[in-house]
């Protein structure tokens, strides 16, 4: 066989393997981010202060154990409702294609809290730079949304 026609093979390959890793995420009802903020209990800014890998039991099926991130935060803004009390939020440890946010010290983020304080699915993001343009748009955006619901 050529050359050539390995390349192709393990292109296809490569791609046949990544095609549902890329599509996971994807794949879930899309909301827009007005929605996930109506939907939410609570939103709000916060910055990462510490990250460890913890063992977690599902609450709703004690048998079921799994790792997760679990993330101190300090609170910048509050958009809505109440972060947990308890300054920690989850998340899946990050994963290619897995919907991970990658939470990282040092770092903001945007949470949209979902049960158990996990933050992977509803609408949360990271950023770095808070007085970017589009940044400061899109925190504006939520601070209008916010006054919604005080």
């Amino acid at each position: 066989m050529k050359v050539r026609n390995v390349k192709n093979l393990l292109c296809v390959f490569i791609v046949i393997l990544i095609a549902p890793l890329a599509e996971a995420c994807s794949s879930s009802k899309k909301y827009t981010e007005e929605e996930l903020f109506t939907k939410a209990k609570s939103v709000f800014r916060a910055r990462i202060i510490e990250t460890k890998i913890v063992q977690f039991r599902n609450p709703d099926n004690l048998s079921e154990v799994g790792e997760v991130v679990e993330a101190k935060f300090e609170v910048r803004e509050i958009f809505k409702g109440e972060p947990p009390r308890s300054g920690i939020v989850r998340d899946i440890p990050y994963g290619i294609g897995n919907c991970s946010l990658g939470l990282l010290a040092g770092i903001e983020y945007v949470f949209f809290p979902e049960e158990h304080d996990l933050v992977s699915f509803g609408g949360s993001f990271g950023f770095v730079n808070s007085n970017g343009v589009e940044m400061k748009k899109r925190l504006d955006e939520l601070r209008s949304w916010g006054e919604k619901f005080q």
